[in-house]
């Protein structure tokens, strides 16, 4: 039977004698048999702990007390602890995070080993074929003890901010926001794949193929590029955590060098947007990256062999209500302000556009929806114009006319205008 824990412990003594010095060979051969090897690991196991939520990733010098966070998973929506499997973290002494590495192990039925340690199945007393019974049962109590400083229930300290949440019968809580390092790793490991996985990769180099050639050459037959796509999410940046010492922090935090993603978590209002329009409120909007990843979506849809089919037609649809959202960001805070501004005589605004911008207008013109279509037309118009005037490299544009047009307004005019309408909408 294959031993994954021997395989494991085999593979980091091949990667010691790759780089070690022929002085070195004879002690890290006896280092990392397996027997030896396993025997240090639990001698270890007790500095490190297990925990789903690290206080050292919000203060390094944060001591609360190690616990695993059990959540029942819940059709809720959420990303959360409980909603999305992912490992247990660790911190404590870095030269033992080893140890952590090996409990981690996968056996047959995709469990770690720690699960089967706590479980004391069968399987695992097998791969610790060296042990008799009574050295196993050692060895076992060794590798628990990285679960025996998890308390029950968190402690906090003094190094955790605190967040005060009053409660509605004139009580409080003081909250102690700790982060899981299990979902950022996750998110990480995600946000990769789909950025940078081995389809992503594909599709960069067809999307590269598509600016020197049109896409009716059909160069490439495998794989197939309908199916074929990479994600990418703009406003991002990143934060380094435990700076040289990654390891300080916690194993996850260690096994990234420290580096995790940021997202934005707000629609942005460039400096442009901060003069009310003046005549035509889709001419005063700016690109920004985000809109330039929605209009590439809908070049590469307008570029399909089959854009008219059912599932083209959805995504294309989908991507019109982003940039819809998109658009109308500005015209959500334009809605939040006194109204009446538009009246000024220096506004030119077309008047179905002061309706729908200048909430006194609006009020008096409740009952009319003739507006709505007025705006959704002037919205497809300056996505078509848009649209033609971005750099698409050799292959230009897809030409698009009346028909879109008319296709882009009947859809936006179902749509939601104003905060209010957003809120009870669904997709």
């Amino acid at each position: 039977m294959r031993n994954p824990l021997r395989q494991f412990v085999d593979e980091r003594r091949e990667a010691k004698l790759a780089k070690a010095k022929p002085d070195a060979v004879a002690k890290i051969e006896s280092d990392f048999q397996f027997d030896n090897w396993v025997q240090s690991a639990a001698d270890r196991a007790s500095q490190v702990s297990v925990a789903t939520h690290i206080g050292t990733l919000t203060h390094p010098d944060a001591k609360i007390a190690p616990f695993i966070a059990n959540c029942e998973a819940a059709e809720d929506g959420y990303v959360r602890t409980g909603n999305v499997q992912v490992d247990w973290d660790a911190f404590g002494n870095a030269a033992a995070l080893d140890t952590l590495a090996f409990l981690r192990v996968e056996l047959s039925d995709s469990r770690p080993a720690l699960e089967h340690l706590r479980e004391g199945t069968a399987e695992v007393r097998q791969l610790f074929d060296f042990a008799d019974d009574r050295a196993y049962e050692r060895l076992r109590g060794q590798f628990l003890q990285i679960l025996a400083n998890s308390k029950p229930y968190p402690i906090t300290c003094s190094e955790i901010k605190q967040v005060y949440f009053p409660l509605p019968d004139g009580g409080y809580h003081l909250l102690s926001l700790v982060s899981s390092t299990g979902l950022m790793r996750e998110n990480r490991i995600r946000l990769q794949h789909n950025e940078w996985g081995e389809d992503a990769k594909t599709a960069r180099e067809l999307q590269k193929q598509d600016r020197k050639q049109a896409r009716e050459s059909q160069s490439l037959s495998e794989p197939d590029q309908s199916q074929i796509h990479y994600q990418t999410i703009p406003e991002r940046g990143s934060i380094k955590l435990g700076g040289a010492n990654a390891q300080n922090i916690s194993s996850m935090n260690a096994e990234c060098k420290g580096v995790w993603p940021l997202f934005a978590s707000y629609r942005t209002t460039p400096s442009e947007y901060q003069q009310l329009p003046k005549r035509d409120y889709f001419r005063s909007l700016r690109w920004d990256s985000y809109s330039r990843v929605i209009f590439n979506e809908l070049h590469q849809i307008f570029w399909q062999p089959s854009p008219g089919n059912l599932e083209q037609r959805e995504s294309r649809k989908r991507w019109l209500e982003e940039l819809w959202l998109w658009a109308s960001g500005f015209a959500l805070q334009l809605q939040r302000i006194p109204g009446n501004w538009s009246t000024d005589k220096t506004n030119q605004l077309p008047s179905h556009q002061k309706v729908w911008l200048d909430v006194a207008q609006q009020v008096k013109h409740e009952k009319e929806k003739s507006w709505r279509r007025d705006v959704a037309t002037d919205f497809s118009h300056w996505v078509l114009n848009t649209y033609k005037k971005m750099n698409w490299g050799d292959r230009g544009p897809q030409v698009l006319a009346d028909l879109e047009l008319s296709e882009f307004r009947s859809e936006v005019s179902e749509l939601p205008f104003n905060a209010r309408e957003w809120q009870s909408w669904e997709r």
